[in-house]
């Protein structure tokens, strides 16, 4: 009997012990309505949504510098602290041709002043989409959620507002967003990837990768090697009536096998449809 109890209470104890995870937090287009700012400046949005995290930090970094930014936290074990980083506010419309604002606050890590870079340091940017009151305020539309992941190379976001706007268009029935391309470059091979934005007012606002962009390793051989390979990828939206509308990619050139045991002359297309319930294009 002892030994039952005993049993017993250890496997209570462990129950009581269990973390209990929460859920996300569901959209909820009132709860964002209810936050209201008088301007789209650096010090009303960082009060609004960073208060009680800001404090002054010395950055040494002319791109950094260049844009509003502050301290967020505290320093971490590692000696690095959170800088954030506020972008030019983005103004675009909406399905309904109404104006909106998208502002950025790209958030890096910083170490004695120096932006900490490579290829494997992390960036990440929470975003907000407002619109603007008869009485001169802005509302909140929509954010990012918390867990949101981007492109990142070299401790950055790869988030420019020149290629978002660019490529600013209707993804879906009410939906607007952008498609934009991300890359990087490596001992003389390019790499890059389609990345779409998606700027819902009934949900969340996120990004996904839509897919291969492209690749070339003209950096290692010249054009006439038989190692050489350099192709495209271009995308086209296809509108229909469906909620995310279907995307076609087209790869044209001289692209490796998955295994780079074969490089062959490639002119074909795909369609990418996206999965709200994966959340991801496939």
């Amino acid at each position: 009997m002892k030994k039952l109890l005993l049993s017993l209470a250890l496997s209570l104890g462990a129950l009581s012990v269990t973390p209990v995870m929460a859920a996300a937090p569901a959209f909820s287009a009132s709860q964002m309505a209810q936050i209201k700012i008088k301007d789209l400046s650096f010090k009303e949005v960082m009060r609004q949504f960073y208060s009680g995290r800001m404090g002054q930090q010395f950055v040494n970094d002319e791109d950094i510098k260049s844009m509003p930014n502050i301290g967020l936290d505290s320093v971490d074990s590692d000696g690095e602290r959170t800088v954030a980083v506020m972008h030019p506010v983005m103004t675009y419309k909406n399905t309904a041709g109404e104006s909106r604002y998208l502002v950025t606050i790209e958030k890096v890590q910083v170490n004695n002043g120096s932006l900490v870079q490579c290829h494997a340091c992390d960036a990440t940017a929470d975003l907000y989409s407002f619109k603007k009151l008869s009485n001169g305020q802005f509302q909140l539309v929509s954010r990012t959620p918390k867990n949101v992941e981007f492109s990142t190379s070299w401790g950055r976001v790869g988030l420019y507002a020149e290629d978002v706007k660019e490529g600013l268009q209707p993804l879906g029935k009410n939906l607007i967003g952008s498609i934009f391309m991300n890359g990087y470059s490596s001992t003389g091979t390019t790499e890059s990837w389609w990345d779409v934005l998606h700027l819902p007012e009934n949900a969340f606002i996120d990004v996904y990768t839509l897919g291969d962009a492209g690749s070339s390793n003209a950096g290692n051989y010249e054009e006439d090697s038989p190692l050489y390979y350099d192709y495209e990828v271009t995308f086209k939206v296809l509108p229909d009536a469906t909620t995310y509308y279907p995307i076609k990619l087209t790869f044209k050139g001289d692209k490796p096998t998955e295994d780079y045991e074969r490089i062959n002359s490639v002119n074909y297309s795909k369609i990418m449809k996206f999965n709200p319930v994966k959340k991801e294009y496939q």
